[in-house]
């Protein structure tokens, strides 16, 4: 993480600077795309608490002014290098017409509003691109899933800041998921699963005991029940 920071303190200041003049700007949702992802500390923006692999989130891009008469606004949202193994950004309802994904974008961001397939080498995601008839509001709508254990850096670019360079990432810290059985919420069938491996010393890599190895230290122990603990109850999707 610390490598990041300077980066991160950089792209703060220009994201505080341009907000000042009117802007376009993600937040983090769950997924039901209204309750804001919490912040690992509130003083910090971009970095978010610690979810579980498997857990999906939304991201939606919005704009607090309306675009220049003689303008419109693109941008992109991807993941990069290493990190496309530790998360995945998905766009809704694929049209084979026009070769994007409605379901993504919002009225708000124009009748001609787009949001394209961007792969490339070690990149994973989408470009967008607004309208000259959006107006303020949300303009598109991001999924993303957490596929892998580490911090998973998600960049943002405004094109009309840099081509080059985004002006943040958004930074998700993804932990050993508690839903043993996968279906998407962690409850007494997890719990179960967990006590069925009460002690045991064996657990190596890949497997883990079933994942009920938490911490990788080999044993099932308290230490692994306090971190089953931390997300009982927890929804992933």
């Amino acid at each position: 993480m610390k490598k990041w920071l300077p980066m991160i303190l950089f792209v703060i200041a220009s994201a505080i600077t341009h907000t000042a003049m009117g802007t376009v700007s993600t937040r983090v949702c769950l997924p039901d795309g209204n309750t804001p992802l919490e912040l690992a500390d509130p003083n910090i923006p971009f970095v978010y608490q610690d979810i579980m692999v498997g857990t999906r989130l939304t991201i939606i891009i919005s704009s607090d002014v309306n675009p220049d008469a003689n303008s419109c606004w693109i941008g992109d949202i991807a993941i990069m290098g290493e990190d496309i193994y530790k998360g995945l950004l998905s766009a809704r309802d694929y049209n084979e017409v026009t070769n994007d994904y409605p379901g993504s974008r919002l009225s708000s961001a124009g009748n001609m509003a787009r949001v394209w397939n961007w792969i490339g080498p070690d990149i994973q995601g989408f470009n967008l691109g607004g309208d000259l008839t959006a107006v303020a509001g949300d303009w598109f709508i991001i999924d993303y899933t957490a596929t892998g254990i580490g911090t998973c850096y998600v960049a943002f670019y405004d094109l009309s800041i840099s081509w080059e360079e985004p002006i943040y990432y958004l930074a998700f810290s993804h932990v050993p998921t508690r839903d043993f059985n996968s279906d998407t919420k962690v409850d007494f069938t997890d719990f179960a699963v967990f006590v069925s491996h009460w002690q045991q010393t064996d657990c190596n890599d890949p497997n883990w005991c079933g994942g009920t190895d938490l911490d990788n230290d080999g044993n099932i122990d308290s230490d692994d029940l306090i971190l089953f603990a931390e997300y009982w109850l927890e929804s992933a999707q």
